[in-house]
């Protein structure tokens, strides 16, 4: 039976059966998986059965489908595959899938006549000295860092020269779900590919954690299995390979042509083995997790690389107006963006923003606004307009939960003003050499992203003939945290600017770095910090 188990994003659960007809999963209360959930499209996706498989495809949803965090426009689902539509998550349970699709398994019920044994997984092992030390010899040929299927092969190795299998194989399982793969496969597939293994001893290894052997021998008047009868198989043993309460997986071994028939300390063997292929096992999961790591470590970097590339190579050094700009990242990339664009009639513009979130999502959302920035800012259009344009753009390629602050000027040296727009963003501070720091009044909108028609304002501030610095950040600097838990605040950079002599903007960006990082103290950096400062002669 294949049924889908739905969790809101309110926690409540509930259980839909799938069967032959299609539904459509959606916000539409037409749906046959209706969803309360504003994240979902009316009629976001449908599932429907092909070729004994279930098959879910995107129907041109707006925040799309993603299955197992990825997303797809269609995908085959597997028993234990996670779905997200909007806010609600999906889990996909196929009972009758036990074993991987490539795959065909010959059996019936489990047998009750004496031929097949069964051992709990804590049995006490009865082993020879002999086996015992061929267990210890094994110990480092079965358990040093390699790779998975490396070991695999090995271990069936040594069950094909100690135990005399003749056909045999090891299954694995996919993540904590029951689904399994057979990397190790020797003797055991039909004309056709098919996997010729009993199902009952498979169940009962990998489901039940026992150990099972089945002999065909002289006095048993019945075969143990259906399948032993149609395989011709002699003996066979099966063993679970485990960790803790997990199961990873099974070993199985046959033959055909021998009527030596297995036993206990066979089995005993056989279960060492596994306990030593299952530290293999983990051991050969950690060397893929660590190749992992370092692939998404020179990724990340190549990333920052690029995003580097992506703030201005020069920053403006003028007679009249002078800027400077610090970018600190809370992960390895950054989700805050600043530029300074050179103007007609002598005019800089500058924008600091800040993406919610962190990390590689954040960083590509930063980069699809400063494209639009870079491309449209130079035109000379209103910038309410723009702004209007950029959080239209912002809201057709994110959803709700993404969105940008961001703060957006035009200083104009000539008439010495200040052209200000503020989506959401904190208010910056306007420097002036013995007077008080003067933090700008202003009245921010939306921000980018959250309501695709907002209209945004624009305010005119005089900056007075006296030299000023204008000083922005993002909220990585007022959100910064010591120890106390305390919070560096807005307070403390006015404060922190209170007595400043030094107008020049790299002295006023890095000061201000440089003191929200001994505030901070040992605690590590929590967020993305950008300051930019613009001084105007």
């Amino acid at each position: 039976m294949a049924e889908l188990i739905i969790t809101t994003m309110h926690g409540r659960t509930r259980t839909h059966t799938l069967g032959d007809d299609a539904v459509v999963i959606g916000r539409d209360p037409g749906c046959e998986v209706p969803l309360d959930d504003l994240g979902a499209s009316r009629r976001h996706a449908t599932i429907r059965r092909e070729n004994n498989s279930y098959v879910i495809k995107d129907l041109g949803s707006k925040n799309g489908t993603l299955v197992n965090d990825i997303a797809v426009p269609s995908a085959t689902l597997r028993s234990g595959d996670s779905i997200l539509i909007g806010s609600a998550r999906l889990v996909f349970r196929d009972d009758s899938a036990i074993t991987s699709m490539t795959s065909v398994v010959i059996s019936e019920e489990r047998p009750s006549v004496e031929p097949t044994t069964y051992h709990g997984p804590v049995q006490q092992a009865d082993l020879s000295q002999r086996r015992l030390e061929n267990l210890y010899e094994l110990t480092d040929r079965l358990t040093r860092l390699r790779e998975r299927d490396e070991l695999l092969e090995d271990a069936m190795n040594v069950c094909f020269q100690m135990l005399r299998f003749e056909r045999g194989a090891i299954a694995v399982r996919r993540g904590t779900g029951s689904m399994v793969d057979w990397p190790v496969v020797r003797n055991l597939r039909g004309s056709e590919g098919e996997l010729k293994v009993s199902r009952t001893i498979l169940g009962s290894a990998l489901t039940h954690g026992e150990r099972v052997i089945v002999n065909d021998t002289a006095d048993g008047p019945i075969d143990p299995t259906v399948s032993m009868v149609q395989n011709s198989i002699r003996s066979a043993m099966c063993v679970p390979l485990l960790s803790g309460e997990r199961n990873l997986g099974v070993i199985y071994g046959d033959r055909v042509s021998s009527g030596t028939t297995y036993s206990k300390e066979d089995i005993d063997f056989l279960a060492g083995i596994a306990r030593l292929v299952t530290t293999g096992l983990i051991n050969a999961q950690l060397l893929e997790e660590q190749k992992l790591k370092l692939q998404l470590e020179n990724e990340m970097a190549m990333a920052r690389q690029i995003q580097t590339g992506l703030f201005p190579p020069k920053l403006p050094e003028r007679a009249d107006v002078q800027a400077h700009a610090i970018n600190s990242p809370g992960y390895h990339v950054s989700g805050d963006y600043y530029d300074f664009l050179e103007l007609p009639e002598g005019k800089l513009a500058f924008i600091i923003a800040d993406v919610t979130g962190e990390g590689v999502a954040a960083s590509l959302l930063m980069a699809n606004l400063q494209a639009a920035v870079r491309m449209t800012l130079p035109t000379g259009r209103p910038l309410a307009s723009l702004m209007n344009d950029w959080n239209m753009l912002i809201s057709r390629n994110t959803d709700a939960s993404r969105f940008i602050t961001c703060l957006v000027g035009i200083i104009d040296p000539t008439t010495r003003t200040l052209e200000l727009s503020v989506a959401g963003h904190h208010a910056p501070q306007i420097l002036r050499a013995g007077k008080p720091v003067e933090t700008l009044i202003v009245d921010p909108d939306y921000p980018l992203g959250v309501i695709d028609d907002a209209e945004y304002r624009v305010a005119n501030y005089p900056l007075g003939d006296e030299p000023c610095t204008l000083v922005a950040y993002t909220d990585g600097v007022i959100e910064a945290a010591n120890e106390s838990e305390a919070l560096y605040s807005t307070e403390r950079v006015v404060q922190f600017f209170g007595d400043a002599t030094d107008l020049l903007p790299k002295s006023v960006a890095e000061s201000l770095n440089k003191d929200v990082k001994r505030f901070g103290g040992s605690l590590p950096q929590g967020d993305d910090i950008t300051i930019i400062a613009v001084h105007l002669a």
